[in-house]
């Protein structure tokens, strides 16, 4: 959960700087670490069904929006427990104080090429295409 901590207080920053989320900057955190979190959790089950491991969990269009929901409302719920929020920022901030940052978006824009490119390369291998051909 360190990284998805660490990817929360970057994606809080840039939340903080487009003043888009005044009102609950916790939201404006959640919406970039969402996608992420559902990036990993897609990249894992199609490696699972790549190695022959049938679970079950069938993805379909009509359950794209309750999950999204869901998933939205579990982080949001964990990351406003007694303040957590808070305390990953306090965390980092203190961690940081004083040192050259690197801009928000370029954290995000990495990770989520890291996410995708590792999505990719899941499907690829489930499919053998590429260099996963057989």
């Amino acid at each position: 959960m360190r990284i998805y901590n660490f990817l929360f207080y970057k994606t809080y920053l840039l939340a903080k700087r487009s003043r888009n989320f005044d009102d609950s900057p916790v939201l404006g955190g959640l919406i970039y670490v969402t996608i992420c979190l559902s990036l990993n959790f897609f990249t894992i089950v199609g490696l699972l069904e790549a190695i022959g491991y049938d679970n079950g969990i069938d993805f379909k269009k009509e359950y794209k929006y309750p999950f999204g929901l869901i998933l939205v409302i579990l982080l949001f719920i964990y990351y406003n427990y007694k303040g957590r929020y808070k305390k990953i920022i306090e965390k980092y901030e203190s961690k940081n104080q004083g040192k050259a940052q690197v801009h928000p978006v370029i954290v995000i824009i990495i990770y989520y090429g890291l996410s995708f490119g590792l999505l990719l390369l899941t499907g690829m291998y489930k499919n053998h295409d590429w260099i996963f051909a057989r």
